[in-house]
């Protein structure tokens, strides 16, 4: 049963990754545009467009900082939600990730222990020249058998420790986003990071796909 859930749960992680990621765009593009500057009113167009409409409801704008105090309140609301998503994402894949690491280990013995117990049927049997042709072409022996396992749980391995650094990698990012102090080109390094999953190699993944039954 682990080995068949194995693949389903790097499957959610991987959509928990995908959710996350536009998480962290929309709270880059809302910050970008809290952050907004102000108009330029001297320059030609704009100042003609402000002479020429200056109204009360201008006046106000312009005094309020080019801002309207209603969606700096809801742009506000939309960073600490993100913020929030991004924190639940962080738990969500943790506890992925432990549960991954159980299902890793109790495949690996429940494999382990079923081909140790077929080479001890086998050295029961020390006189039968025949036992070779007791597999049939497309059955492995238990020798080949522990073999796999042995690869098997290497591969596993390897995927648990590069999901679990690509865990790391987004806790670091999700901590590290602030409000206040983030800056544009920090963000982008973040989504960039975050897209490019720098920590994952393709090859590997692939490989552990073939051990699936």
């Amino acid at each position: 049963m682990s080995t068949f859930l194995i693949p389903f749960r790097v499957a959610q992680y991987d959509e928990l990754v995908d959710a996350g990621k536009k998480v962290l765009l929309k709270f880059h593009q809302e910050l970008e545009h809290f952050r907004r500057p102000k108009l330029l009113i001297e320059s030609g167009a704009i100042s003609e467009i402000v002479k020429s409409n200056y109204s009360d409801r201008m006046r106000s704008y312009l005094e309020a900082g080019c801002t309207h105090h209603d969606e700096n309140i809801q742009n506000m609301n939309q960073l600490h939600s993100c913020q929030e998503k991004l924190n639940d994402h962080i738990n969500k894949a943790k506890l992925l990730l432990e549960e991954l690491q159980f299902l890793e280990k109790d495949a690996y013995s429940t494999t382990l222990t079923a081909c140790l117990s077929s080479l001890r049927d086998t050295d029961d049997c020390p006189g039968d020249d025949n036992l070779t042709n007791n597999y049939s072409e497309d059955e492995q022996q238990p020798g080949d058998l522990l073999d796999r396992a042995v690869s098997c749980a290497s591969v596993m391995v390897l995927v648990h420790n590069m999901l679990k650094w690509d865990y790391m990698m987004q806790e670091k990012i999700v901590k590290a986003l602030c409000i206040k102090t983030s800056s544009s080109s920090e963000l982008e390094g973040y989504c960039q990071m975050w897209d490019l999953r720098p920590c994952i190699d393709d090859n590997a993944m692939q490989l552990a796909w073939q051990f699936v039954p």
